[in-house]
């Protein structure tokens, strides 16, 4: 039965329909992240020319050592190597699926019960024709169960939403071990990996610490459980770096229409703010964009910038502001 404009499941399999590259046998040109070189020649895989590149709408701008912007490499935003939006279902997961779409790249969400997301929702046809669902149950807590989804769709990126519920496991089980679950299979195939954690997780002393981290119930001792997340995507990926880590303050779901102007991006977990999900989801894509590697950034509404600590100062050093989501990513620096 069809699942998508762009997949449809047939005897249990995932059949992605073919979108490929402008050029097909030749696939030539200098791209990078973070500086670090790689060229992409005839018989490099899709699968690894998509990993080391950055798609921005139908066309690539890697960055080169010194800076400049290497010739770009044209594709077709292909639905051969979706982007992966795990906990596809839940609001986050939901909007990061629309704002892929946005931006000409093909998402496939993924469920725990396998229900699809937008089955009733009605979205222009644009944004719907970039959007598949995966119908199988995709459970971040099996670890098999998970490699084996992303790697029958071939998902060129992850995206982890996911998130401890009444439902779907224990803060622990979720945002901890899933996120390694997550991380473990990016490695194995090969693919970038976005992992959504949260504010101040890094931060014990911190009233915004202390009262996410005493919810109660499945989400007792979420932030414990997110820093453990973050910490085993950290080690399991330390030789590739091929991951970023985006840590959003306290979530809205009110749609904001200013884009990026209105957000500011930093380091160091010293800083924070409300964001709305439809601005974190932004956020989320430009990091994909950005082709940033081995990073860990807190993102908030300008307006709302808090210090987390009263000894800490309101301004880091480290703030960024611009017009464009993955504007966001220009200066940021890599983990240590």
């Amino acid at each position: 039965y069809v699942t998508s404009n762009f997949g449809d499941v047939t005897a249990g399999k995932w059949n992605r329909g073919h979108v490929g590259f402008n050029n097909a046998a030749v696939l030539k040109s200098i791209v990078s992240n973070n500086g670090e070189a790689y060229e992409a020649v005839d018989d490099t895989s899709r699968r690894k020319v998509f990993s080391r590149t950055v798609l921005v709408g139908a066309f690539l701008w890697p960055q080169i050592g010194d800076g400049s912007i290497a010739k770009a490499l044209v594709v077709e935003a292909t639905a051969e190597n979706p982007v992966a939006v795990i906990g596809g279902g839940g609001r986050t997961g939901m909007e990061v699926a629309q704002e892929l779409a946005k931006e000409g790249l093909y998402a496939v969400t993924m469920t725990r019960d396998g229900r699809d997301p937008f089955q009733i929702i009605k979205l222009p046809p644009d944004i719907k024709s970039h959007i598949a669902h995966y119908p199988d149950s995709v459970n971040v807590r099996q670890a098999d169960n998970l490699l084996k989804a992303l790697d029958n769709v071939h998902a060129s990126a992850i995206i982890f939403c996911a998130s401890a519920s009444s439902r779907g496991g224990s803060a622990f089980e979720v945002d901890d071990e899933g996120a390694g679950n997550a991380a473990q299979a990016a490695l194995s195939i090969n693919a970038r990996l976005v992992l959504i954690s949260a504010l101040a997780v890094d931060k014990p002393e911190s009233k915004s610490y202390k009262v996410t981290n005493s919810l109660g119930g499945n989400l007792d001792k979420i932030m414990d459980a997110k820093l453990n997340g973050e910490n085993r995507v950290r080690s399991i990926l330390k030789k590739t770096m091929n991951y970023v880590i985006i840590r959003p303050g306290p979530l809205v779901s009110k749609k904001m229409n200013n884009g990026a102007s209105d957000i500011e991006i930093n380091q160091g977990d010293m800083v924070g703010g409300g964001i709305s999900r439809s601005e974190l989801a932004g956020v989320t894509v430009g990091a994909l964009m950005s082709g940033k590697r081995g990073v860990t950034v807190e993102v908030y509404r300008t307006s709302t910038r808090t210090k987390l600590q009263p000894e800490f100062d309101k301004y880091s050093g480290m703030e960024a502001t611009s017009d464009k989501y993955v504007g966001l990513f220009k200066n940021v620096k890599p983990d240590t």
